[in-house]
């Protein structure tokens, strides 16, 4: 894939906030509630099977899925979902304002969210429906890293960051082999995925900054992908008859 990704600023969830970083984490961390593929106006079943709201108390309680494990292998566990959203709201990096949102705060997250065997107990404060926060929890932050892993790369208080910049801890259908920042993202496929495995096996996402130079590396054959033709150039793919186009609306 040719793609402009100098967007990037970090790839630890808890810190990724760009459309490129944002399309990395979804392909390598799942989330408890996931935006439908087909449809973003519905949200699915993701680590969670299920939940249940109480609007009146403002808590919704999560099951998770049986038989999950983090690329470490290490099995899912709702201690690092709590872990994971914890971690947002401790490092406070860009995208931690959504879920700070639902009043969770680092000296009162502990009383809001709870691990119950294999349930997640969510608390919110604000004037907020069960479906706003659900959504809230869908987006990209709220993904669930891998806590024993993550906890034993920390540096210095770091939480893991540092090392999140150039690894990946997640249950996703992918799993980052390698990092080059403005230069190269390569995904090998994740085998043990819930979902099943992905029958792609490698993705490579170069940088190419122009327009014009991924629109000849996709005719040459140097590419099987171009993302970020301009409207001619996607015009003039698309009369050539040897292309196809394809267009996906994006979820934040």
């Amino acid at each position: 894939i040719a793609e402009n990704i100098d967007d990037i600023v970090s790839i630890d969830p808890a810190e990724a906030f760009e459309f490129s970083s944002g399309e990395y984490v979804t392909q390598t961390y799942d989330r408890l509630v996931q935006y439908d593929a087909a449809d973003l106006e519905k949200l699915s079943p993701g680590l969670a099977t299920s939940w249940t709201a109480d609007d009146a108390a403002k808590t919704i309680t999560f099951t998770l899925r049986d038989g999950v494990s983090f690329s470490s292998g290490n099995p899912l566990r709702a201690d690092d979902v709590v872990y994971s959203w914890k971690r947002v709201i401790t490092l406070n990096k860009t995208p931690a304002f959504l879920l700070a949102q639902l009043g969770w705060t680092p000296a009162n997250f502990d009383s809001m969210v709870k691990a119950d065997g294999n349930k997640v107990v969510v608390k919110y404060a604000g004037d907020f429906s069960s479906a706003y926060v659900l959504n809230i929890l869908a987006s990209r932050p709220a993904s669930v890293v891998d806590a024993l892993t993550v906890q034993s790369n920390e540096k210095d208080g770091d939480m893991g960051n540092t090392w999140l910049k150039s690894n990946s801890a997640g249950t996703g259908p992918f799993v980052l082999k390698l990092y080059k920042p403005g230069q190269i993202i390569n995904l090998v496929a994740n085998p043990s995925y819930f979902g099943g495995a992905p029958a792609m096996k490698t993705v490579v996402i170069r940088h190419v900054a122009e327009s014009a130079t991924q629109q000849l590396m996709l005719k040459s054959g140097d590419v099987d992908m171009a993302k970020n033709l301009t409207p001619d150039q996607i015009s003039a793919i698309e009369t050539s008859g040897n292309f196809k186009v394809e267009t996906y609306p994006q979820a934040a």
